[in-house]
């Protein structure tokens, strides 16, 4: 392969890399989204309603695998997504915490 063809190789790989780094940052987000929802409409509802906390919880953990993948994130995206995440999980643990300071696990 000579050194043109290298070169347009390695440019169609990076623009690749890009636009799935750009899809993985809009998965994660919505599915931050998706889990602030549910547990926002849990935490008004006051109820334990064991499919919206199932999905809230997979929620979490689908944008907390994926968020280590992105590589071509500004700060900005990244910490967005961050924040956004650990408010999730702040929220789906004060779901699952019992009066009396005993904690269980988060919606159950």
């Amino acid at each position: 392969m000579d050194f043109i063809n290298y070169q347009a190789e390695s440019f169609k790989l990076a623009e690749l890399r890009a636009k799935t780094d750009r899809q993985l940052i809009t998965l994660i987000g919505s599915s931050i989204e998706r889990g602030l929802a549910l547990a926002g409409l849990l935490a008004d509802r006051k109820s334990r309603n064991g499919w919206a906390c199932a999905k809230a919880e997979a929620a979490y953990g689908e944008a907390s695998l994926l968020l280590p993948w992105v590589y071509d994130a500004t700060k900005l995206e990244r910490r967005r997504l961050e924040l956004k995440l650990a408010l999730l999980r702040e929220m789906l643990d004060e779901l699952g915490a019992q009066p009396g300071g005993r904690v269980r696990t988060a919606c159950s």
